[in-house]
């Protein structure tokens, strides 16, 4: 019984969510991938990984459902992973997982059919097994965590820099039991190479799915950013700065004001009068374009620019909640897209009750992105204290890096101010606080 506790607790959390949210959420977006699925048609914009796994739970529950209890249980199993390999009473297990997993923010983005809560899961089992590496050192664990975290990065184009810290870590765990002899220098030049090496080789495993044939791809997915941030130096230096072949002669500064919104890209596509490369493929030209475009806005255009990267900042990270949409942070409902089945609105007391409350905390500091941050600062000054008497601190200060690793690019890569893309972040500090805590030193 005391080795089932956090399992039962965590059986207890999945059978909570399917109850309170059932068949799941889609968005424009997972619908979109729903009808790929349905349709066998997958491109590289939203990395196919997810409508391929899509199709298969489609055969088994038609529609959200099945792909909603798959990202579920992955989740919720590797929190029952994590609280297992603590060095705490079960009591105590148990409130770990049901802390985590009833965490407002990650309890709220779950029943979200997403590719950012697949990459959650994925950094969550790499996670649970580093932990239980430490309890019992073996590179069948350190295997497995490298595993996870190339799935994780097979949802997200971004997720590299936040599986880099861990890598590292393994790379250090590595050479701490087959070099142990060598000098801290050594072991630190052995770890950078080893982890960089890892690296290379979870980019090349998370790249497998896109090989499939049936993947269409699209060069330059970047553009629809760069074309944003091109608007938003327009508008501030009052004059369009779109070199020829990347926005239609006819554009105006006053369409392309109507349209502007600073915490998402998507609006300003609404013109119809900006070629990004989702549109079919580039020219070479085209291509020579957008690359100066880009290459421009920060060097050329840098206060127009960076104004508008730390507008978003502010937004995506909660420094002006009130300027984000609610409907950036979750998004229940269930969108309908091409011929995908109609499917039945969310029903009952009790999913009407626990979204109610979600949504009440929306405006919170819970949702604040700028203080799980703030939490990764601070477990990272304070590990660094005890790397020389307990592992687990340098567990949690790799935990806490990869949390602000896998954030802070989005300052400058991120298209919008959706709460959803700091998932792993928000996991990462709770867990990052509680592997220090439970250092021998607590942090001190």
């Amino acid at each position: 019984m005391t080795r089932s506790a956090p399992w039962l607790a965590a059986a207890a959390g999945l059978a909570l969510s399917l109850a309170v949210f059932w068949p799941g959420y889609l968005s424009w977006d997972s619908a979109y991938q729903w009808w790929q699925a349905r349709h066998d048609r997958f491109d590289s914009v939203h990395p196919p990984l997810l409508a391929m796994i899509w199709q298969l739970s489609d055969r088994v529950v038609e529609g959200p459902g099945g792909m909603f209890a798959l990202q579920a249980a992955l989740l919720w199993s590797a929190l029952a992973m994590f609280a297992a390999a603590l060095p705490v009473r079960p009591a105590l297990r148990v409130l770990v997982v049901l802390v985590l997993g009833l965490w407002p923010p990650l309890f709220g983005l779950l029943p979200h059919i997403w590719k950012d809560l697949w990459t959650l899961a994925g950094f969550a089992w790499a996670l649970a097994l580093l932990a239980h590496e430490l309890r019992q050192p073996h590179r069948a664990w350190r295997l497995g965590a490298v595993l996870a975290l190339a799935f994780a990065c097979a949802f997200r184009h971004n997720a590299l820099t936040g599986a880099l810290p861990l890598l590292l870590w393994i790379g250090w765990r590595e050479l701490a039991m087959v070099a142990p002899r060598w000098s801290l220098r050594a072991r630190t030049g052995g770890a950078l190479a080893l982890g960089l090496l890892l690296a290379a080789a979870v980019w090349l495993l998370a790249a497998l799915p896109s090989q499939d044939p049936r993947v269409r791809h699209t060069e330059r997915i970047w553009s629809v950013v760069t074309l944003w941030d091109a608007a938003a130096v327009s508008l501030a230096e009052n004059r369009l700065i779109y070199p020829p072949g990347l926005a239609d002669p006819a554009l105006t500064l006053d369409e392309l004001r109507g349209k502007f919104v600073d915490y998402s890209n998507t609006s300003v596509y609404e013109t119809g009068r900006l070629r990004h490369s989702f549109d079919g493929p580039y020219t070479p030209a085209q291509r020579a374009a957008l690359d100066a475009l880009a290459w421009s806005l920060p060097t050329e255009h840098a206060p127009a620019y960076f104004a508008h990267r730390w507008r978003l900042s502010q937004l995506l990270f909660g420094w002006d909640r009130a300027g984000r949409p609610d409907g950036l942070v979750l998004m229940p409902g269930l969108h309908a897209y091409g011929d995908n089945p109609p499917l039945p609105a969310h029903s009952g007391a009790l999913h009407a009750t626990v979204l109610g409350g979600l949504m009440a905390l929306v405006d919170t500091p819970l949702f604040a992105g700028w203080l799980y941050l703030l939490v990764c600062l601070g477990v990272l000054v304070l590990a660094v204290r005890c790397l020389r008497h307990e592992a687990r601190a340098g567990l949690a200060a790799a935990v806490a890096a990869s949390s602000l690793a896998y954030a802070l690019p989005l300052t400058l890569a991120s298209g919008s101010a959706e709460f959803r893309y700091l998932a792993w972040p928000v996991l990462a500090t709770l867990a990052a606080v509680i592997l220090l805590a439970t250092t021998r030193h607590g942090g001190r």
